[in-house]
């Protein structure tokens, strides 16, 4: 789950996402897959590693978080995780340069706004001057009819 190789962070977060995570013994926590995938996420979108490999590109990656967040949404999970989840998403798009920045906006803010209760909970970003033109890329997508089938509903956690 350390390792700093690409290709093993990218077979980790396939694994742990996958029916066989249930073999690991002794058990993982929620916590500790929650920790791991969230920083691998941050780690694909601030690195975009090169196509071919284990490891998400930085828009593949920004897609599995979108599902990821509306399967732990679907799921009912406490609030805190889609608190930690957007922290992470303002602290990484408030240090990106112009690509990450719309990175964010266009693999993940789009999509996660396609769900009114999640553009509800991102609402305090209209306010907040580094993360406002995030919000606004996302309410375009939204009110011009933008739809993927990453909100559709999630029947469980990927």
């Amino acid at each position: 789950m350390s390792s700093e190789d690409p290709d093993v962070r990218g077979a980790t977060y396939g694994f742990f996402h996958s029916a066989h995570a249930a073999r690991i013994n002794p058990t993982l926590s929620f916590d500790e897959i929650f920790d791991f995938t969230l920083q691998y996420f941050d780690w694909c979108m601030r690195t975009d590693p090169a196509p071919g490999g284990w490891a998400n590109t930085r828009y593949s990656a920004g897609w599995d978080l979108v599902g990821w967040f509306f399967g732990l949404w679907d799921e009912g999970r406490d609030k805190k995780y889609f608190k930690v989840i957007k922290s992470r998403l303002a602290k990484l798009y408030k240090a990106a340069d112009a690509d990450l920045k719309k990175a964010i906006e266009h693999a993940i803010i789009e999509h996660l706004f396609e769900r009114k209760q999640v553009r509800n909970f991102f609402s305090d970003w209209k306010d907040d001057p580094e993360l406002k033109s995030a919000h606004d890329e996302g309410m375009l997508w939204v009110t011009h009819g933008g739809s993927s089938p990453l909100s559709e509903r999630q029947d469980k956690v990927h």
